[in-house]
């Protein structure tokens, strides 16, 4: 995770292009690769606030308590938000210095697979691309990942 860094993803952007004008399994593991190798752009609540440093750039104080909000779909199901370059996440910001943090796919996993987890995956570039990603699924992909590394090692 990293705290208000600016992130671009055009081979993820291209192969959700892809995908949803031919869904066929090529597309499909493209998009895949890439959406596990990106980082994402997500809306931060932070508290307490950030502080500036030395630098005069706006950091988390240590211990801060981070929340990212969430979409709520019409049926009440709760997804997180991820935006694949500042343009995308400029449609969805509503303050000019609003905090965001960066994160992976497995980062998201980590949060989303948690038992006590409300939230069903994540929607990257909500309002265009709007490609929702399945905590389901991101469990699949991270169990192949380890069976894999586990085999390697034998």
């Amino acid at each position: 995770m990293e705290f208000n860094k600016i992130t671009s993803n055009p081979m993820l952007v291209g192969s959700m292009e892809l995908l949803k004008a031919d869904p066929s399994p090529e597309h499909k593991s493209l998009f895949v690769s890439e959406m596990m190798k990106a980082k994402y752009m997500s809306p931060a609540m932070i508290t307490p606030e950030p502080v500036v440093d030395e630098n005069g750039e706006k950091k988390p104080a240590p211990g801060s308590k981070i929340q990212l909000p969430m979409l709520s779909a019409p049926d009440g199901k709760k997804f997180f938000v991820a935006f694949t370059d500042k343009m995308e996440f400029d449609k969805f910001r509503k303050e000019e210095d609003a905090p965001f943090i960066a994160l992976g796919a497995e980062e998201y996993a980590a949060m989303l697979l948690r038992k006590d987890s409300p939230v069903l995956g994540f929607i990257i570039n909500p309002g265009s691309a709007n490609m929702v990603v399945p905590k389901e699924m991101l469990a699949s992909i991270i169990a192949a990942k380890i069976a894999k590394m586990k085999e390697e090692q034998e």
